[in-house]
């Protein structure tokens, strides 16, 4: 068994730009991005405070099917990010379950991997990652897709 700490909520949005603008009016909450993120296809806003991810497909196809999910059922959450301690006893934890990842990538020392839902998971989109820091995730994942190092590391915020 893994030991998994709950990190974010990942919220389907059609429209990731306003979806940061409306949740940081409604909730206070604040973001890196949104971003293109082209290997995913989605338009991605990570979370400096607040625990909520925002994506938004930027095509029919992208690498999730959250603009089929859009199609369906429209916005709301997707599911959750989860983080452990070891990625690789993660995977072999789930893969005995009978769960493949659909996605897998790494942002510098930040990996993720993504299973989508089905009747195994209740439902529910389950992100998987491991990561050295508390923020680590979204930290390395925004300075990947281009945010300036002074705003990630403002700490006057």
């Amino acid at each position: 068994m893994i030991k998994a700490q709950l990190n974010r909520i990942a919220l389907r949005a059609a429209d990731a730009d306003k979806a940061v603008e409306d949740l940081g009016k409604l909730l206070g909450v604040t973001f890196y991005g949104p971003y293109d993120d082209e290997h995913m296809g989605l338009r991605v806003a990570l979370p400096k405070s607040g625990g909520i991810e925002v994506m938004a497909p930027m095509h029919d196809h992208d690498a999730i099917g959250a603009y089929q999910k859009l199609q369906e059922v429209g916005e709301g959450v997707s599911g959750i990010a989860v983080r452990v301690e070891n990625f690789d006893e993660a995977k072999e934890h789930f893969a005995s379950m009978g769960l493949k990842p659909a996605v897998e990538f790494n942002h510098g020392k930040f990996r993720e991997m993504i299973f989508p839902p089905q009747p195994a998971t209740h439902g529910l989109e389950i992100a998987v990652n491991e990561f050295p820091d508390a923020n680590g995730g979204a930290i390395q994942v925004a300075l990947d897709m281009g945010a300036d190092w002074t705003d990630v590391c403002d700490w006057s915020k």
